[in-house]
């Protein structure tokens, strides 16, 4: 990776850390105007719900914590830059990318794609089989299978063309992984922290993309971030390069 790159946008996205305990926590009954940088709530609407119990059954205590501190963080980020649940976008729908965006890390979603198209068909289902059917669904699939394409919501075009949540979460991802406390309020972090610790972070998730790909090639294919991860902590394994995927095409380029 290049060091030179910003640490909160380094790979912003891969994915996950840290636990929640047994049963998610209550949620505060946010509606979308009530965001504070100390607001540790979720969205409390019933597919939100729905979503956050999931998570708290599919997911490990790393990734759990990883993915409702995404939407914290998130959410946070947007506030210092002005914008508000309910006003600039909709809580809700970014919620559940976040929530959602690794879920092609667990066995109940892994159908043999890379872990990020497993999540977005997963949410996408997951909506779907409860009725929502809108763009809603396009929204959340987009934001989830795209998380890991590095600079992509940061490009003009996408983040004017693009449903704001999108870019709101994927910020909150990377903040999360790749990032630290300074892109958030001070003090926020270590409250985030003492209510959804890290328990091995990015390392912790790191090591279940290798563990995938490890299990199913087909879950690390060449020029992702998921090969590319394998292939960095197993630099023994066979490695298919761009030059031997033209030498197999059958132009004679």
């Amino acid at each position: 990776m290049n060091p030179s790159l910003p640490r909160r946008t380094l790979l912003a996205g891969l994915a996950g850390a840290a636990a929640l305990t047994a049963a998610p926590p209550p949620a505060s009954g946010e509606t979308g105007e009530t965001t504070a940088s100390g607001d540790l709530s979720f969205p409390a609407t019933p597919i939100a719900r729905e979503a956050h119990r999931l998570v708290g059954d599919a997911q490990e205590p790393y990734l759990r914590n990883h993915s409702l501190r995404s939407f914290l963080f998130g959410r946070a980020a947007a506030a210092q830059a002005g914008r508000r649940p309910g006003r600039d976008y909709d809580a809700e729908v970014m919620f559940l990318i976040c929530v959602l965006h690794d879920m092609g890390l667990t066995t109940r979603a892994d159908t043999g794609q890379r872990f990020e198209l497993d999540g977005a068909d997963f949410a996408a289902r997951f909506l779907e089989e409860r009725g929502i059917t809108d763009r809603r669904v396009d929204t959340v699939w987009d934001g989830i299978a795209l998380h890991t394409s590095y600079g992509l919501h940061r490009s003009p075009v996408f983040t004017r063309r693009r449903p704001p949540e999108i870019t709101i979460a994927q910020d909150g991802i990377g903040i999360d992984l790749t990032g630290g406390p300074d892109a958030l309020p001070a003090g926020y972090a270590d409250r985030v922290h003492a209510a959804y610790p890290r328990h091995g972070g990015a390392r912790a998730l790191t090591g279940a993309i290798v563990a995938q790909g490890l299990a199913d090639p087909r879950k690390a294919p060449p020029m992702t971030l998921p090969g590319e991860v394998l292939h960095q902590r197993h630099p023994e394994l066979p490695y298919v390069t761009w030059e031997s995927i033209l030498d197999a095409g059958g132009w004679d380029d």
